[in-house]
């Protein structure tokens, strides 16, 4: 199984210093359609134990409002399946952590559309509460921001995160261990590969998703 790692789906503003992390829209729906017409399935993580041929696992990282206006109806259209990992302390404001190092302010969904998508079948993860370097904190508060992260996803969707995903790829023993320990099923990583090459269901492997890629480079990235 392939897990795609996308961030937004969006046309990337001219002054953006990174603009490989955006798939424009008709890209990204036209990467759905072909998949799927080579008889890909896109699944839900509850899929990942089963690990089914010719299946991939969609996942955005960060929960950005381009999800709602511009993911979530091709989604929605392909009968696709998807998770969003979300940064449950900033939602409803914009990327806090990056945006003077990427020269752009990207909105984040609010409560109400992430209750919505959730509501309509995307599944919700954690990326935290503030999408720090977990290993550059404090082992406590790196605590908290797993655990709590988790606990305010919870409350405020009436469901269990069984999923979560390190921000920035950043992470080591001991913070995989307290990922265990607060209770989460999968946790994912930046580092590329397939589920099969994947040292454990804690480290799970994804392929990134440029928006540089061409769809033949994305079929390329689906089949080694």
């Amino acid at each position: 199984m392939k897990i795609f790692m996308y961030h937004n789906i969006d046309i990337p503003p001219k002054e953006a210093k990174l603009k490989s992390l955006y798939v424009k829209p008709n890209k990204f729906e036209t990467q759905l359609k072909v998949l799927k017409k080579l008889g890909y399935n896109f699944v839900k993580t509850e899929d990942l134990e089963n690990n089914p041929k010719k299946s991939i696992l969609l996942t955005f990282d960060d929960g950005y409002k381009d999800f709602y206006d511009n993911a979530f109806p091709i989604i929605k259209k392909y009968n696709a399946n998807a998770i969003v990992f979300v940064p449950a302390g900033l939602v409803g404001t914009f990327n806090q952590w990056d945006y003077e190092k990427l020269n752009v302010r990207k909105k984040l969904m609010n409560w109400e559309e992430i209750k919505r998508v959730y509501k309509e079948g995307i599944e919700i993860g954690s990326h935290t509460l503030t999408h720090p370097f977990l290993t550059k904190i404090p082992k406590e508060k790196a605590k908290k921001e797993i655990q709590d992260s988790k606990k305010m996803l919870e409350d405020m969707l009436s469901t269990e995160i069984t999923c979560f995903c390190y921000p920035y790829g950043d992470y080591n023993e001991t913070i995989r261990d307290l990922v265990i320990e607060a209770g989460y099923k999968y946790a994912f990583t930046t580092k590329e590969g397939s589920l099969e090459q994947s040292d454990n269901i804690y480290e799970i492997k994804r392929v990134p998703i440029s928006g540089f890629y061409s769809l033949p480079k994305v079929l390329w990235k689906t089949i080694i």
